[in-house]
């Protein structure tokens, strides 16, 4: 998708939320919501790569904040899953959707039961070795597939660039750097 092709009318209110929050002194939260915004946005192929940049507005003063990544399903149950085919495509994609940064929501906090990085809260933890999200399993499962977070349940790598070139034509992206390949290509 071009930048030309979002909608004029979607891109003008974006573009003036994030302005608004540049121009104020705002919590942390609300800063680190509308960059998950954004980048739901560009995952689910309503934006592109390009959008992302609209959040160097709201850091561009220099300044470190606080930032909790705290995603806002209210229940991540009702959240419908992509209907990729994961494992047959595991071998190609090297699970990257796996090292990405995971938000939580406050549902997954509530329940306890997925660890989230200390440095960096509510963010999936990773695992140091590997830097893929601790929960996968050996295989390229995922090891809390009925707990995962709503961002891993609404998660559809189709149309993102830092997993295929073309998905269709199954043409994975260049592994970025610091990701070893974990899985075997197939014969």
């Amino acid at each position: 998708m071009s930048e030309d092709k979002v909608a004029p009318d979607l891109r003008a209110e974006l573009e003036a939320l994030v302005d608004e929050v540049a121009a104020h002194d705002q919590g942390a939260d609300v800063v680190a919501r509308l960059e998950w915004l954004i980048d739901v946005l560009v995952m689910r192929g309503h934006l592109t790569e390009g959008h992302r940049k609209l959040i160097t507005r709201i850091r561009a003063d220099g300044k470190e904040r606080g930032v909790v990544h705290l995603a806002t399903y209210r229940d991540k149950h009702a959240v419908t899953s992509s209907d990729v085919d994961c494992a047959a495509r595991l071998h190609l994609c090297q699970a990257r959707c796996c090292t990405f940064g995971v938000s939580m929501s406050p549902q997954d906090v509530r329940e306890g039961k997925l660890r989230w990085e200390l440095h960096q809260p509510y963010l999936l933890e990773k695992d140091r070795e590997t830097g893929y999200c601790r929960y996968m399993d050996g295989d390229g499962g995922c090891g809390v597939y009925d707990d995962r977070p709503g961002t891993c349940r609404a998660y559809d790598c189709r149309h993102d660039g830092r997993v295929w070139l073309d998905f269709e034509a199954r043409i994975p992206a260049p592994m970025p750097p610091g990701v070893k390949p974990r899985f075997a290509p197939k014969p």
